[in-house]
């Protein structure tokens, strides 16, 4: 009997075993998820701190002026340096190059469309006579 004792007892033992790592295993999940939500929460306050203050530094250090009318621009550019002329002078060149470049194209379009068209009426003429 005291072998059959000893085999219940050590089953009983391992059964406690397992019963007693579920419930660690249970209650270390359970603090890991709450830690990991705290985790998070404090990551969205600081997310919110880092913006608010990366607003704040923006419009310490960084002005900017929009100019609405011709007259304002041309003020600003006789305060301007000899090499922001030069840049500006580059940008006009490219500006007016893409404008002649658009209205070749639209030049183009319209002869295009007035040539259909005239094929389209002498074939209509044709189907006429």
């Amino acid at each position: 009997m005291d072998l059959t004792n000893g085999i219940k007892k050590a089953f009983l033992a391992s059964v406690g075993a397992a019963a007693t790592t579920a419930e660690v295993t249970k209650d270390i999940v359970e603090k890991m998820i709450e830690k990991g939500e705290q985790t998070v929460k404090q990551g969205k306050v600081l997310n919110q701190e880092l913006k608010h203050n990366a607003k704040k530094k923006v419009k310490e250090h960084v002005s900017v002026e929009v100019t609405k009318k011709y007259d304002d621009a041309f003020e600003c550019v006789d305060e301007m340096s000899a090499e922001d002329l030069e840049l500006l002078k580059e940008r006009i060149a490219k500006a007016e190059a893409l404008q002649e470049e658009k209205q070749e194209m639209e030049s183009e379009e319209s002869e295009t469309m007035d040539f259909g068209e005239e094929s389209i009426n002498s074939e209509a003429a044709e189907d006429l006579e």
